[in-house]
This record gives C-alpha cells, structure tokens and sequence, in this order.
C-alpha cells in the first residue's frame, strides 16, 4: 500500500483540528500534547516540527479562527465607499447578528478549563484589529463624523469593551441580553467616537446598515 504524503499546510491543520476538537472536549489545561499526538496517530515529533510548545499551537489556532472575521472586517473597513459612519454601524450590527458565526466557533472557550484560549483570544483581537478600528476611526475624524483625539486609544478600549462586554462566545448570553449591554454603555460610545447623544442608537445604526452595506 502506497503511503500517503501530506503536505506541511494539511498536517499542520490536521494538527491545530485535533486540538481544537480535544481543547473543545477536555479543555486546553487537561490536554496535554501526548493526548493530541495520540489522537491523530503521528509522532510527538512531529507535532513540534510545527509547534514549539502547546502554547504555540493554541496561538496558532486562535490564529486561524480569526482569519475569516478580520478578512470580513478588512473588506468593509477598508472600501472607500462606505463613510466611517456606516462603518461603526456594521461593527456594531455585526457583532449582534453575527453573520460569520463567530459566537459559534469560539463556544468552546466557555469551557473552564479554556481560560488561558480565552485570555489569547482577547490579546489576538485587541493585536489584529486596533490597527483597522484606528484607521476607521481617523477616516471619521477627517470626514468630521467622529472627533477623537487618540484614536488608536479609543480603538482598544472599543474592542475590549465589545469583546468582554458583548461578546456572548465568551459568555452564555442571548441576543436580548447582548443588545441591552451594548444600550447600557451607548452613551459612553458615544462620548468616545464624539458624536451627537443617540447617534448610536441601535435602530438608527441597523438602518444604515441595512441601506448601505
């Protein structure tokens, strides 16, 4: 019987799929890299021929689980016909509605044993999209939507807010309740960004959503 070459870029996410699927079981403390190798049926050797150590593997997963979002986020945040305005409305949309089933594929971070995932999830994000909320945030200031005098600053603390306030993948909360704490703290957005009180309220920004983007 021939033997079957894989790629390095197929074994690599057999092996990232396998420890998600056992981070998602288990939890990342009580896997160990033996139970992933095992599990897969290859060499520890081979695991570390890609991952250093079990915390390089999960960052690389996080890696990877982010692509499609910050790909999505770039699209819009970046097309030059769509005003900073509509721009915060989609994020604001998105993070609601959820059109990439995000909630869905970092569920697992839930699990007790995930709280190291969960604290990599929250570095990875606040890393990979304060450069583009930035720029979103300096398009508004020179169209004169948005008045922020630190914009990288206030690009941060949106995101924190959003992904520990909001975020209901990291915690069990439905949609009803997601959309009374983003109510809760509209003001404060709206203090940051500097714009007019109720220019972020959630009907006027699923509006233009819907009409614009």
């Amino acid at each position: 019987m021939n033997r079957v070459t894989k790629s390095a870029a197929e074994r690599r996410n057999e092996i990232l799929d396998t420890a998600e699927s056992l981070f998602s079981q288990k939890g990342y403390e009580k896997t160990s890299t033996t139970d992933i190798t095992k599990t897969l049926g290859v060499a520890q050797g081979t695991l570390y021929y890609y991952f250093k150590s079990k915390e390089e593997l999960a960052n690389a997963l996080i890696d990877r689980q982010l692509k499609g979002i910050k790909k999505h986020f770039i699209d819009v945040i970046y097309d030059e016909t769509f005003s900073a305005f509509e721009k915060i409305a989609w994020i604001f949309v998105y993070e609601l509605d959820d059109p990439t089933g995000h909630v869905e594929i970092f569920k697992y971070l839930q699990h007790d044993s995930n709280a190291i995932l969960r604290q990599i999830l929250h570095v990875q994000t606040i890393c990979q999209f304060t450069p583009i909320v930035t720029d979103l945030i300096i398009q508004g200031n020179k169209e004169s939507s948005f008045h922020v005098d630190n914009p990288t600053l206030v690009a941060e603390f949106f995101l924190s807010t959003i992904h520990h306030w909001v975020d209901s993948s990291l915690f069990k909360w439905n949609k009803a309740e997601r959309i009374a704490r983003i109510e809760a703290i509209q003001s404060t957005f709206e203090h940051l960004f500097g714009v007019p009180s109720g220019k972020f309220d959630l009907s006027l920004l699923r509006k233009t959503v819907k009409s614009k983007i």
